[in-house]
């Protein structure tokens, strides 16, 4: 007998949907293929040129697309996997997002905008790496040494917040100018130490200092450098966004081996085989979902191990564990004191979101189950299954992870 520990996640952020318009109808089943290849075969299943431009990052892919034209299909993709296109006459340019709008000005989105900033004091490389923190995802920011400028491309507003942080970079430091004291400047949204990392080259060495216990930049240096560590910090102090996770971990009890559970996601039935070779998927069928894992539950083929929330900032790591810490205790070799060390058991999940400029979430799932299966000198003996997806996401979709069996 087996069970399936399934996980769903789903997530809530604000997001808006895209349209798609187009002629030729049709179906795509890719299962764990590179995603150059997907491009290739919905170009031909459309009738339509496409090429997989080389910015394209080697990753294997499965999606099923029912009935879609190529604009809806290519519009999936460009959401999923981070992508833009550019046409070039009867010929569809797919590639990486960043890289094609780089190369590509007008494969952006609509208002996208390149702008040059000269710089007159500040090293470009250290502009560029600092500004890339404050500006929004996907923002493309380049480091010119030749012109001694950064170039940035990206939506009207994210250029004047741009010109803002280049502005202050930039500024002169005068060493004399006014007399030298302390400033300790308060944060509210960011630890001191993030601060630091981004804004110590903009200053004189020794200038700064994080204090994350109060979490203040002191700041030592006179007026104009303190006017100018304020300006940088007004741009990186902003209320993070946060990502609720809503997640139902699922001890699923088929029958038997060749029992279907009779979960169905997207139009596609995952039974206890379609689990094991499908780790995870992605729909918008939440309700549905929900409905059929508590008739399962009613009638006593899963039980429900638990159903948290976890609420996390924008770029920072959750976690969650259902199960048990075991505890395991050594000898140390040197001192000869024991020590006790815990291990944990059960279904544990890591996941860290990033939230994209049109709302839109990418989620990096780390879920990991481990059983003990012996002992071996009173040290246990442990079975563990890993997985390991980063997946992009919409407002209200739901994320289900099965395989993880336990005989």
């Amino acid at each position: 007998m087996k069970s399936i520990v399934t996980l769903i996640l789903a997530m809530l952020v604000a997001s808006a949907p895209a349209g798609a318009q187009g002629q030729q109808r049709f179906t795509i089943d890719a299962r764990d293929v590179e995603l150059s290849d997907v491009i290739r075969l919905i170009g031909a299943q459309s009738g339509q040129n496409v090429v997989a431009d080389g910015s394209i990052h080697q990753q294997k892919v499965t999606l099923l697309l029912r009935d879609v034209t190529f604009d809806e299909a290519m519009t999936t993709l460009i959401n999923a996997y981070g992508l833009q296109t550019h046409r070039d006459g009867r010929i569809v340019i797919v590639g990486d997002a960043a890289s094609m709008n780089l190369r590509f000005p007008d494969t952006g989105p609509q208002g996208t905008q390149t702008h040059v900033f000269a710089l007159a004091r500040a090293k470009p490389d250290e502009v560029a790496e600092s500004i890339k923190k404050a500006l929004p995802q996907g923002t493309v920011v380049v480091a010119d040494k030749r012109t001694a400028s950064v170039i940035v491309t990206g939506a009207s507003a994210t250029i004047a917040r741009a010109a803002q942080l280049v502005l202050a970079l930039d500024a002169p430091i005068i060493a004399n100018a006014g007399t030298p004291a302390t400033t300790a400047i308060e944060l509210h949204n960011i630890r001191a130490s993030e601060a630091f990392k981004a804004i110590h080259t903009a200053v004189p060495d020794n200038a700064l200092i994080a204090d994350d216990g109060r979490n203040v930049i002191i700041v030592n240096g006179n007026a104009e450098v303190v006017a100018t560590v304020r300006a940088l910090l007004r741009d990186l102090d902003l209320p993070g966004r946060q990502v609720m996770f809503e997640v139902r971990v699922v001890d699923v009890q088929p029958l038997n081996d060749n029992y279907n559970v009779g979960i169905e996601l997207g139009g596609v039935g995952y039974g206890a085989g379609g689990l094991a070779q499908f780790p995870y998927t992605v729909t918008r069928s939440a309700i549905v979902i929900n409905a059929q894992l508590n008739t399962l539950i009613q009638n006593g083929h899963a039980s429900l191990l638990a159903q948290p929330r976890l609420a996390t900032l924008n770029n920072h790591q959750a976690e969650l564990l259902v199960g048990e810490q075991y505890p395991v205790v050594t000898v140390n070799q040197q001192t000869g004191y024991p020590s006790m060390q815990l291990i944990d058991v059960g279904v544990r999940l890591k996941l860290t979101p990033t939230i994209g400029a049109d709302g839109s979430i990418t989620a990096e799932l780390h879920p990991e189950y481990s059983q003990i299966i012996g002992l071996n000198n009173n040290f246990p003996i442990l079975a563990n299954r890993k997985l390991d997806a980063t997946l992009r996401v919409r407002d209200g979709e739901t994320i289900v992870l099965g395989g993880l069996f336990e005989d």
